[in-house]
């Protein structure tokens, strides 16, 4: 859920009271908040020593964090240690990172230093795009819905997109022809995470009352509820609702387990196991600050789940404990949206960088560690805030231009024609 991601980014890296004090079971994400705003403070104060002491605190917690790399470069740069500015900055282009190298003033007067030139040349090759051979158009959506997710209903042969702004679903033929799927009902919000379980004849979906769906209702209007919605693949009609627990808990994700459990993603993760009337919490907020995408692992036993703030996560699907998954050296995991399994690799789309990105991470044997992450796609104009979708006869359908751009914060539109929504496949062979 790209707007809901970019809010609980946006905490992340805000100030916080640089008093705050450190509690012992403090979570990574936490701890590197903190430390980041005591750095800022620092910074302000003209301690350049205490601010870059407490930004390398910070990226212990959290490796490859990009903001906090380039601030750690700039710091650097302002304490007069050229040499480890630029090999800092070469460390952030390293992970395939992009950036206004000239126009970065801290670190634009570093240009006659020695390794400016290959640090330069690292920013410009990070910038070419890279996949175009490999993707290709599924279906463009009209108008300004906003489109969210993706979903197979093989037996019909049509996709089905969800729509945050539009508050609904469509139907598209293989040859992009849409239709209305599901009925126009006040008391369904902006339409997010969809999954597909076609052995029960189901749809599974999210809805939240997030800004673009709900912005410019009057003060007093009713706001619809967040809910996972159980839906009938065949007519569209909705069978069942299932509330979140409150009603300032966004619904973002969904994803389905081998065995019926459907899983969502809020500031809590989620689950609804079958036969149950309600949601009850797998993993509660804390050590993810804006869990996204999710997928199970090929023997069943844990959800891969990216955190937009600080990484890909591993949760035992019984028990609910997690541990964030250590990654190449190289590897920048920040601002991953969808998250798609082929059973054999992770497939993440990568929204919140510069450039946004489609990522293939390889793992190890038990799905504990990630062994190498490889740019599938990038810098490629069908790329424009990517968020979810599915591998399908061995291609990865997804929507590549969301339309989130064409809504600021508020959720109200920059644009008063946006381009058309765009779902494309992606070769993985």
């Amino acid at each position: 859920m790209r707007l809901a991601a970019a809010i609980a980014f946006a905490g992340l890296l805000g100030s916080a009271p640089p008093g705050l004090a450190q509690d012992a079971a403090e979570t990574d994400v936490a701890a590197f908040q903190r430390l980041r705003a005591e750095a800022v403070a620092a910074a302000n104060a003209d301690d350049l020593a205490s601010a870059g002491a407490r930004l390398a605190e910070a990226e212990g917690r959290i490796p490859n964090h990009p903001g906090l790399m380039l601030m750690r470069a700039r710091v650097a740069a302002a304490a007069g240690r050229p040499a480890e500015a630029i090999a800092l900055a070469q460390r952030y282009a390293d992970t395939g990172l992009s950036m206004n190298l000239g126009g970065d003033p801290a670190l634009a007067d570093l240009q006659d230093q020695p390794g400016f030139a290959a640090l330069e040349a690292t920013v410009e090759g990070n910038r070419e795009p890279l996949g175009a051979d490999r993707l290709s158009p599924v279906a463009a959506v009209f108008g300004g819905g906003l489109v969210e997710s993706v979903a197979r209903d093989e037996a019909r042969g049509r996709w089905l997109a969800s729509e945050v702004r539009g508050r609904t679903i469509v139907a598209l033929t293989d040859a992009g022809e849409a239709a209305p799927f599901l009925a126009p009902d006040p008391a369904i919000g902006g339409v997010l995470g969809l999954a597909a379980d076609e052995a029960a004849g189901v749809l599974w979906a999210a809805a939240s009352p997030v800004p673009p769906a709900v912005h410019g209702l009057a003060e007093d209007a009713p706001r619809p509820a967040p809910a996972l919605l159980k839906i009938d693949l065949a007519s569209g009609r909705v069978l069942a609702r299932y509330p979140a627990p409150s009603p300032d808990q966004m619904l973002g994700d969904v994803t389905l387990g081998p065995d019926g459990v459907v899983y969502v993603a809020g500031g809590d993760l989620f689950r609804l196991r079958p036969g149950h009337e309600a949601l009850e919490i797998l993993l509660p907020a804390g050590p993810m600050r804006s869990p996204q995408g999710m997928a199970v692992t090929p023997d069943g036993a844990a959800l891969m789940v990216a955190d937009y703030s600080s990484g890909v996560w591993r949760v035992d699907r019984a028990s609910g404990a997690a541990i964030r998954l250590n990654a190449p050296a190289n590897a920048s995991l920040i601002g991953i949206d969808g998250l798609i399994s082929d059973g054999e690799a992770l497939y993440a789309l990568q929204n919140g960088t510069a450039p946004q990105r489609v990522l293939k991470l390889s793992l190890d044997a038990d799905w504990s560690r990630i062994e190498a992450v490889e740019v599938l796609a990038a810098n490629l104009p069908q790329i424009d805030e990517p968020t979810t979708g599915l591998v399908h006869d061995g291609e990865l359908v997804f929507v590549s231009r969301s339309q989130w751009s064409d809504f600021d914060g508020e959720g109200a539109p920059r644009t008063p024609t946006p381009e058309p929504a765009l779902i494309s496949r992606l070769r993985l062979d």
